[in-house]
């Protein structure tokens, strides 16, 4: 096991740098490695939320796609996907055991960096799994509806 207090502390760090973390604005985001790295976009939602999406951001061992979502200038929450072939990248290729894949990947993850139990657990009707915290949630799901499946951390 390699627990990471980072993750416990609402933090990841991506080639050495703290680049997210609880009180994180977007100006400190955008002069970031994280973001002169590895930005892909942003989306501005109209209603106070900004989206900024990353792509191939090693974390952990693994090349993640990362999303990042302000409201009114605060940190909200941070979403994390693994890439890699054995996932699915689009509808073209998705499949309900390649997202399953996709989840178990993203348990191994969370197991190895908080190692901590979860507050709670389900399988069904869907897979999720929450760790609370002092700042806010980290969870993992896998949503039928959208297709997709994440490491969420939400904070309060």
């Amino acid at each position: 096991m390699m627990c990471s207090s980072s993750w416990t502390a609402g933090e990841l760090v991506v080639n050495g740098e703290r680049a997210i973390h609880p009180g994180l604005t977007e100006d400190p985001l955008c002069a970031s490695k994280l973001y002169t790295l590895y930005f892909h976009s942003a989306r501005s939602m109209g209603n106070g939320y900004e989206w900024f999406y990353f792509n191939e951001v090693p974390l952990m061992d693994e090349s993640v796609f990362v999303s990042i979502c302000f409201h009114a200038g605060k940190l909200y929450a941070v979403e994390l996907s693994v890439q890699g072939e054995q996932f699915p990248t689009s509808w073209d290729n998705w499949t309900v055991e390649g997202e399953r894949r996709r989840y178990e990947k993203h348990r191994n993850m969370l197991e190895r960096a908080l190692c901590l139990m979860p507050n709670y657990e389900q399988e069904r009707p869907y897979p999720y799994v929450e760790y609370q915290m002092e700042w806010g949630n980290i969870t993992s799901y896998q949503d039928p509806r959208s297709g997709s499946t994440a490491i969420a951390f939400s904070f309060t």
